[in-house]
C-alpha cells in the first residue's frame, strides 16, 4: 500500500510510546481486507483479524423423473458460490476506536444505491451497489487475460519458482466483484471488550465484530472448454502448478510449450524487419511521385542485376564462390540504398 493506512496514535499525540504490532502487519505485510465501492471508486480497509472465512459451492440440477428408471435424469443449471466472512475490528486506543467507527460507517454506506436528482424530490436510481471484496490471496479477481499474461511472461524451469513468486497485492481493485447480501455489526458493548468512554454521552467500542454474506459475480466463465481445457486455470486462489499452468494441459507438455513460445518470439523478431520494409515501400511509392520512384528503382535494380550476372559469368571460368558473393553484395547494396532513401 502506498500510504500508511493504520496508526494507533493518529488522533492522540500524547501516546508517543504506544506501539501496536497489528499496525506493522497491516501496513508493511499488507494483511488487510478491502472493500471497493464500484460506482464511486471509494475503498475501505480493515486489519485482517479474521474469525471465519467460508466458501460454499452449490451445483444446481433439475431432476426429471422418467418412467421405469431407478434414478431421475439430472439437467445441469449452474454452480453458485457464496462467501461468508467474519472478522473483528479491534482498537488499542481511543483514536483507533474512533477511526474504526468511521471505517465501519464507510462499509455500511457502500450497501446503498447511487441516485440522481434532488433528495427533497423524486430520485432516480442510477447504479446498484456493486462491491469488490478482497481477502488477501484467498478472495481475489483472476481473469483469463491475467492467465495468458502470466504464461507469456515466464515459464520457469523449476516448479519451485511458482511457489516463490506466489504473492498477492492489497490493491482493492483486484478484489472479486459481487454483492453483499447481508451485513451484521456487533459492537460488543457489554462483556470483556467493553468500550472507551470518550466523553459526555459518547462511547467508542473496543471490538466491533462484522459478519457478512457475499455473492460473487464472476467476470469470466468458469468451467471447461474444448479439449477438456480449463477456461480459467487460476480460479479461485491464483495458484500455479505444472498441472494447471497450461490452461489444463498436463505437465509433460510444459517444455514443448516453452519451446513453442521461444519459436514464436523468434518468428516475430524476424517478421518485424520485413514489416518495416513493407512500410517503407508504402511510404516511398505512395503519393504523386510514387510511380516515378518505382520506375527509377526498377531500372536501378536491373542495372545491378546485369553487373552481378556479368561477374557471375566470369566466375564460371574462375572463382565461382567469389562471383556468388559479389551477387549477394550487389543485392545487399541495393537494399541498403532503398531503406536509406525511404
Amino acid at each position: 500500500m502506498a500510504q500508511k493506512l493504520f496508526d494507533v496514535r493518529k488522533y492522540q499525540d500524547e501516546l508517543p510510546t504506544l506501539v501496536e504490532c497489528s499496525d506493522s502487519l497491516a501496513n508493511q505485510r499488507e494483511m488487510v481486507i478491502s472493500f471497493r465501492h464500484e460506482p464511486s471508486g471509494r475503498s475501505v480497509f480493515f486489519k485482517a483479524f479474521i474469525m471465519a472465512f467460508t466458501e460454499t459451492y452449490n451445483s444446481n440440477f433439475t431432476p426429471t423423473e422418467a418412467f421405469g428408471r431407478t434414478d431421475p435424469i439430472y439437467q445441469y443449471k449452474n454452480t453458485t458460490r457464496k462467501i461468508s466472512l467474519t472478522f473483528e475490528v479491534l482498537a488499542a486506543s481511543e483514536g483507533e476506536a474512533y477511526e474504526n467507527l468511521g471505517r465501519v460507517s464507510a462499509l455500511e454506506q457502500m450497501l446503498y444505491a447511487s441516485y440522481t436528482g434532488d433528495s427533497s424530490n423524486a430520485l432516480n436510481m442510477t447504479q446498484s451497489p456493486l462491491i469488490r471484496m478482497k481477502v488477501m490471496n484467498l478472495l481475489q479477481k483472476n481473469s483469463t487475460s491475467d492467465v495468458i499474461d502470466d504464461i507469456m511472461a515466464t515459464i520457469p524451469d523449476n516448479e519451485k519458482e511458482f511457489f516463490i513468486e506466489y504473492q498477492s497485492t492489497s490493491e482493492s481493485d483486484r478484489g472479486l466483484l459481487g454483492i453483499i447480501d447481508n451485513l451484521s455489526v456487533n459492537h460488543n458493548i457489554v462483556g470483556d471488550d467493553g468500550v472507551f468512554h470518550k466523553g459526555i454521552n459518547t462511547i467508542l467500542p473496543k471490538n466491533i465484530e462484522l459478519s457478512l454474506g457475499f455473492s460473487p459475480i464472476h467476470e469470466t466463465t468458469i468451467g471447461w472448454g474444448d479439449n477438456n481445457q480449463q477456461t480459467n486455470n487460476l480460479f479461485p486462489y491464483g495458484v500455479k502448478t505444472n498441472e494447471n499452468i497450461l490452461l489444463g494441459s498436463p505437465a509433460n507438455v510444459l517444455p514443448a510449450y516453452k519451446e513453442q513460445v521461444e519459436k514464436e518470439k523468434a518468428e516475430e523478431q524476424a517478421r518485424r524487419p520485413r514489416q518495416q520494409q513493407l512500410d517503407n515501400a508504402k511510404a516511398r511509392y505512395s503519393g504523386v511521385l510514387g510511380d516515378m520512384r518505382m520506375n527509377a528503382d526498377v531500372r536501378r535494380s536491373a542495372r545491378g542485376n546485369d553487373r552481378a550476372l556479368v561477374r557471375l559469368g566470369a566466375g564460371e571460368e574462375g572463382n565461382v564462390e567469389g562471383a556468388a558473393d559479389a551477387f549477394d553484395e550487389a543485392l545487399q547494396s541495393y537494399g541498403d540504398r532503398f531503406v536509406g532513401e525511404s
